[in-house]
Order: structure tokens, then sequence, then C-alpha cells
């Protein structure tokens, strides 16, 4: 478990009829993880994957999405992998633990600059809502992993990376790109016209997550 018992808070289904209703003069203002929307800046010089419902809520005419990668903008691509060690980005952000990469480099320092400068790009643009990537020691939002992702066994643990959580702590709305529910009732929220998908579950409600650290 995280070292740091500060609160753990992410936008949720329920909270989508609460969001102002945009238009094309008032969008709705979004901070994305800039790998969700295919740009070539994870680790390995990929976007690891395509997110099709970030993509889709990225080019609505009612949106106004600013796109950033916290990793890439100190460290380059490619990099090498960087993972938490011993908490999880709060405990980064109060000075606590640190980020190692595989190699064992230190990079807490650029992790906690990085995270800065996310939070200043989502002050200056006024966001209503953050989407971040899984999992990242920067993006990560409910789960990471403890210590080196190459270690045997990988180890997991819940809490957020350091953007992540220096975007909860100044009270921004943060969605898992992994929270499917969430983002296809976004959709709807946004474009009437969309069809829901009644299949689609939240990261949190998923076999896998349920089975290792229950409902959040």
């Amino acid at each position: 478990m995280p070292a740091s018992s500060a609160p753990i808070g992410f936008f949720r289904a329920e909270e989508v009829s609460a969001l102002p209703r945009p238009t094309p003069e008032r969008p709705l203002r979004v901070l994305l993880s800039a790998c969700l929307v295919g740009i070539p800046c994870g680790v390995d010089g990929t976007a690891y994957g395509e997110y099709p419902h970030v993509l889709l809520l990225s080019r609505l005419p009612n949106v106004q999405a600013t796109r950033f990668c916290p990793e890439e903008s100190v460290f380059g691509t490619p990099r090498s992998m960087p993972d938490i060690h011993g908490g999880n980005g709060f405990d980064v952000l109060d000075g606590k633990v640190r980020v190692l990469t595989d190699k064992g480099d230190d990079w807490t320092a650029g992790f906690v600059s990085a995270a800065y400068e996310m939070l200043r790009i989502a002050q200056a643009a006024s966001i209503d809502l953050a989407v971040v990537q899984n999992m990242s020691a920067a993006c990560g939002t409910q789960v990471i992993s403890e210590g080196c992702r190459f270690d045997t066994p990988r180890r997991f643990q819940r809490g957020p990376g350091v953007s992540t959580a220096l975007l909860l702590r100044n009270g921004f709305r943060v969605v898992n790109a992994l929270d499917l529910r969430t983002l296809d009732l976004l959709l709807q929220h946004l474009d009437p016209s969309h069809v829901l998908d009644p299949t689609l579950v939240n990261y949190d409600e998923r076999a896998w997550y349920q089975e290792n650290f229950g409902r959040r």
C-alpha cells in the first residue's frame, strides 16, 4: 500500500452530468497525456497503442484539447523506464521517496519539475478535466508499479504518479484513460448523438483491480 495517507479522488461517471454543457464558443477544456492521442512520446518512442475514446474526445468541436507529456518535456524520447520506489506520487512530492530508472538513475527532481510544468499548463488553460495515461510514474492514476516494473514478479501499488498527484492536490478533475464507462458518458454529454456502449467498465471495475485492491 502507498506510504501516503493523502486522499485519492478521481472524476467519476456519476459526475459527468454536473459538467457545464460546452459549446464551440465555450468548449470543455481538457488536458491530455500526449501519448493518448497518438504522439509518440513513450519511453520506447511509441504512443503505447490506441485510445479511441480519447481521440474522439480530442476531436469534438466543443472540446479544447491541450496535449502534454511531462516525462518527455524533461527527459526526451526515447528514454529509460522510470518508476517510483517506496510510495506513490504524493510521497514523491513530499520528498519521502524517489523516482529511479531501470538503470538506477535518480530522476526525482526532473519528475517534480515536470509535474509543476503540467500544473502550470493546466492552470494557464483553465482546464475543466485532465485525461491521463494509466500506470505511468508521471501520469499514472489508480495504480502504478511499486519499484521497477521489470522486476520479477512485478509489484503494484494503489496511487497516482507524480504529475497526477499534483493536479489532484490542486483541485483538478482527473480521469484514467482506461475509465471507459466514464469516457463514454462524457462523449455522450458532449455529443448527444453518441451511442453508449453498455459493456464498458471503468478501471476499478475490472476483475484484476478488484482482486488486488478492492473497489476504490
